[in-house]
Order: structure tokens, then sequence, then C-alpha cells
């Protein structure tokens, strides 16, 4: 093949946003042992925070999250640089829950920085969406598992009670679920994205509290890799948009 066209090739698959590295492993494949945590936590209970009262902000709410967030027992943190808690606005109604850091989230200690943070800020900007005005962002983990390998069930189970309590702070009225183990995580099924994207799902945490309108969708580190998906990805995002038009979800 002539150098020409193997930068022609080169240019058409950096246009269609396919990264021309290539990472260690994925972590859109949820293992057996997540599944049985799964089940085995379903109808488990999420204690309130004793810190907490009805009188603190949202901003002292999540600096005490924060600081029970440093101290779990999880070995990740030992290894990991920063830990990677929060973005966006916190009074917004829209909240987006991923799985965990990658390696420039790791470095900067934010959430979605990366070459996929970047694409789903695109994407989301394309419906009037912007992390510094109408969303706000977090994780199922908030270390980088070394080599970006699938979290384990064990390390899930010791973040996800925090992260429960995260959705109670901010109470959002829409809540997007990115990828697959953020999904299944928090609406305790076995399913893969496949299968739960595009589904109409609602979260509750409390029977005295109203139902969050909650939507999954691919993660876009998995769209890097798989473009072909970006139509189900842009199908998906067009129905997040109408669901907060017809809900008066603010943006």
């Amino acid at each position: 093949m002539k150098v020409k066209n193997i930068k022609s090739f080169i240019e058409f698959y950096k246009n269609l946003e396919i990264t021309t590295s290539i990472t260690n492993t994925t972590r859109d494949r949820a293992t057996n042992s997540l599944r049985k945590h799964l089940r085995e936590n379903k109808s488990k209970k999420v204690p309130i925070f004793k810190e907490f009262n009805k009188n603190q902000s949202k901003q002292k709410k999540l600096e005490i999250l924060k600081s029970y967030v440093k101290n779990i027992n999880c070995d990740l943190k030992d290894i990991a640089t920063n830990l990677v808690f929060n973005d966006g606005n916190i009074n917004s109604e829209i909240m987006l829950i991923g799985e965990a850091p990658g390696a420039e989230e790791d470095r900067q200690g934010k959430p979605f920085v990366g070459e996929a943070g970047k694409l789903l800020d695109k994407i989301l900007s394309l419906i009037e969406l912007k992390r510094e005005k109408n969303f706000y962002l977090t994780n199922i983990l908030y270390w980088r598992p070394p080599g970006n390998r699938t979290p384990n069930s064990k390390e899930i189970s010791l973040c996800l009670e925090s992260t429960v309590e995260h959705i109670k702070i901010i109470k959002p009225k829409l809540l997007i679920l990115v990828g697959g183990i953020a999904a299944k995580s928090l609406l305790n099924s076995k399913d893969g994205i496949t299968k739960l994207r595009g589904m109409n799902h609602y979260y509750y945490y409390d029977d005295n509290e109203p139902k969050i309108h909650t939507r999954a969708i691919f993660h876009p580190a998995y769209l890097l890799r798989n473009p072909i998906e970006k139509k189900r990805m842009w199908d998906d995002v067009l129905e997040i948009d109408n669901l907060i038009s017809k809900n008066n979800i603010r943006r």
C-alpha cells in the first residue's frame, strides 16, 4: 500500500474518532462474581450516613462523603495516583455515573476527562448538556483499576454504599448510567448494556422518595473501539433529550 493511502486510511479512522492506540483491557463484560454479588445484595438497605443532617448544604454533605470515601478500605487507592470523586454542577437535575477512572482521570483527579470523556462531552453538547452548567458526574469506583481492568465484585461492593449516598445528596431527576458495570450495579440486573440501553428504567433508594428516571448508555470508551455503535448511542441520546423535555427536567 502506498504511503499516501495509509495516511488517508488513518485520517478516515480519526474522523470516526477511533483511537490509534490499544488499551490493555475492556470493562464492558461483567464477571460471574459480580452477578452473584448483585443477586445477594439486591434487597440490601443502605444506611443513611449519621454525619448528615437536613440543614447541611449539598456542598457540605459532599465534603463529608468525600472524607468517608477516602477512608474506604479499598486496595485500589494504594496504587492509584488520585482519588476521582466528582465533576460538574452539583445543583443540576441530571447525574451521570460511570464505571471507574482511566489513566487521564487518575492523573487529573476528575471523571471523564480523557479521550472517552471528551467524546461524551461532545455527544451530550448536541442536546445542550454541559458539565459546567447542567449535569454532574461521578463513578462507581473512585480509583483506577490497574491496567483499566474490569472492577471486581469486592471493589464495587466497597464503593456502592457511598454511590447510593451520592445519589441521595444530588437528588437528580434523571440518572444516566454510563456503561455496563454502572448499569448492572445500580439497576440490580444481570443483563448486559446492549439489553439495558434503550429502555425506560427507574431508580429509587427510599419508598418515601420519588422514583428517578434512569437510562443506561454505552460507555464512550466502547464507542471508540466500536464506532459502528454510535448510531445506537445517538438514538439513546435523542430519547434522553425527549425525556428531559417531556418531564420538565432543568438543563
